[in-house]
């Protein structure tokens, strides 16, 4: 990328999306960005027990060196997205809740279950809506569309 002299390009980005049990066991996890998979364990296990330690009552946005995690309970699932500082916390937040609606659309009522048997389809729904770190569609039906064409395809 060619750099024009004094403007300066920001990217908010979301790095990755984990799902974790009750217990800090990662259920799930992808990454929009680049990380050996030798650091991911480390990174995976400070990162769940910092969410699983925070007040139950507190901001859902924590620090955590160069990123900012956005977490959410649903149901015995702890959603975590680790984005840059400049990311619009809320918008992540907001994030988490229409991917979860989408999974709920997708599988009828989406529990823990799903995440375990299905991993395949978390991946291909979330990057349905995000693209290199950034949400590109917020809409459910557009988000859903080429999957359940895929389903049909494939139950033939």
């Amino acid at each position: 990328m060619d750099s024009v002299p004094g403007i300066f390009v920001l990217i908010n980005m979301m790095h990755y999306l984990l799902i974790a049990s009750k217990t800090g066991n990662v259920q799930f996890s992808h990454y929009f960005t680049h990380i050996t998979p030798c650091s991911r364990t480390t990174i995976e296990a400070r990162i769940i027990t910092k969410c699983l330690s925070a007040e139950k009552d507190a901001c859902h946005f924590l620090e955590d060196g160069d990123h900012t995690l956005i977490f959410r309970w649903f149901g015995p699932c702890l959603f975590i997205v680790a984005a840059d500082h400049a990311e619009n916390e809320m918008m992540v937040y907001e994030f988490l809740s229409l991917y979860v609606d989408a999974l709920h659309r997708y599988f009828g009522k989406f529990s823990e279950r799903h995440v375990l048997l299905n991993i395949d389809r978390l991946h291909m729904v979330l990057e349905e809506m995000v693209v290199g770190g950034e949400l590109v569609e917020s809409s459910i039906r557009n988000v859903l569309n080429p999957i359940q064409v895929l389903d049909t395809v494939s139950a033939r």
